[in-house]
């Protein structure tokens, strides 16, 4: 799929004709960073366990308890120097919910040389301290570089990490949207810890809509229609719409116009194979800050994503969050009982009969969304709020998009059918 479709604009999958095994590939890449950093006979400390590693390599994943797919790497491996190495991994569990990947690597005189930790959809590298190579614990409140975590509860994370001997440098707060704390863990390490407001809303569940991108023919076309029609501002670096509450992007195509979507899911192996054995194509995981995304492709040849969050990410409302948002989506489809059967399967989506015939509610996502079987190609149509719907139609006019169904009255609300200037459709909705 073209790099310019993908949501995030990370959605990208390469096949490689000779691919080596992920779980290999991980231990191996561990193994080596390792030993490029761990003290080496010359320093004074002979390394040991050369024969267990090799024969560790060889080994199955399952043996070393290493997931099929390869963990996410960021730019940069935080790696710790730790007064003590099995207590920090027992502190790290106990308190942040780590958990530990294969077995550390012992050196001769005890002290553990590699471990290694999944942390928030990420990697942890740490070892005890070698003041011999300059490889020290932070002096007390002395730290150069702090560690940024994501938790579901700071309050309870905070809470935990007092009670499990952590040092408290600041008490929660609150700023820029979230509710931050401040503390140094057994080893003198700082972290900052950040998560969801006490009132904010749920977190995304299974079946939900992440994130959404209009596919146009001409981006900046695109760009001033939907700023002139629902004031959208739009990043072209990053292809963002930046004042929606909503994940929204606009992206090219070369096909025709449409609306893709990004689901989250609670587990992603777990929907990739359902996405396969149901007839679907993915690519490969992709992970970023937010979690690990996943392209795919079902059956009918319609492309969407999903997504496992390792942060929190709010639900979306049922309805949408006011002007310029996403309020509603409906699935036109050639197959309902082929579209219900995949989306059931993948989504864990059920159906309820609508009001027209071939009409189907889904039930289990947000925002709202409805299926509708019969259509020639396959398209998902938006369905945007707006405060005036006298006004916004007027707009569509004006920005040389076409008003397919003028306002009329419905049990939530007035609707009006539109397509934008290069052919997308869309309904605006003011409730």
């Amino acid at each position: 799929m073209n790099n310019s479709h993908d949501p995030l604009t990370v959605l990208t999958g390469h096949d490689h004709p000779v691919s080596p095994d992920p779980a290999f590939a991980a231990r191996l890449r561990a193994r080596l960073e390792s030993a490029l950093t761990l003290p080496t006979h010359t320093e004074g400390v002979v390394m040991s366990g050369t024969d267990t590693a090799l024969s560790d390599l060889d080994r199955p994943s399952a043996a070393l308890n290493h997931p099929a797919a390869p963990q996410p790497r960021s730019a940069v491996i935080p790696y710790l120097a730790t007064r003590d190495a099995r207590a920090a991994i027992a502190w790290y569990v106990d308190v942040f919910g780590a958990r530990q990947v294969g077995e550390p690597i012992v050196m001769d005189d005890g002290r553990i040389g590699h471990a290694e930790l999944e942390l928030a959809g990420g990697v942890l590298y740490l070892a005890d301290e070698y003041p011999e190579l300059g490889l020290k614990v932070p002096e007390p409140e002395t730290n150069s570089v702090s560690l940024l975590l994501h938790v579901a509860d700071t309050d309870a994370v905070l809470e935990r990490a007092r009670t499990f001997g952590a040092q408290v440098q600041r008490e929660p707060y609150e700023n820029y949207g979230t509710r931050n704390a401040t503390i140094f863990d057994p080893s003198g390490h700082r972290w900052m810890l950040a998560g969801p407001l006490p009132d904010a809303p749920p977190p995304i569940r299974h079946g939900d809509v992440g994130y959404v991108s209009v596919w146009a023919p001409d981006v900046e076309r695109a760009a001033r229609f939907y700023g002139r029609v629902l004031g959208w501002t739009f990043d072209p670096v990053t292809h963002r719409v930046t004042n929606t509450r909503q994940h929204v992007g606009i992206f090219g195509t070369d096909g025709p116009a449409t609306l893709f979507c990004c689901f989250a899911v609670d587990d992603l192996d777990t929907a990739r194979h359902a996405i396969t054995a149901a007839g679907g194509v993915t690519g490969e995981p992709q992970p970023r800050e937010f979690g690990t995304v996943l392209d795919a492709t079902d059956p009918a040849g319609t492309a969407f994503a999903v997504f496992q969050p390792s942060t929190y990410v709010p639900r979306p409302e049922l309805n949408g969050a006011g002007p310029g948002e996403l309020s509603y989506l409906t699935y036109e489809v050639p197959d309902s009982g082929a579209f219900k059967e995949f989306y059931g399967r993948v989504l864990s989506w059920t159906f309820e009969p609508g009001r027209v015939d071939d009409g189907w509610g889904v039930q289990g996502s947000q925002p709202m969304s409805g299926m509708a079987g019969g259509a020639e190609r396959a398209t998902t149509v938006p369905m945007w709020t707006v405060a005036d719907i006298e006004v916004a139609v007027d707009r569509v006019r004006e920005a040389g998009g076409t008003v397919l169904q003028e306002p009329s009255r419905q049990p939530y609300g007035l609707m009006a059918e539109c397509t934008d200037d290069q052919g997308g459709r869309f309904y605006l909705g003011q409730f």
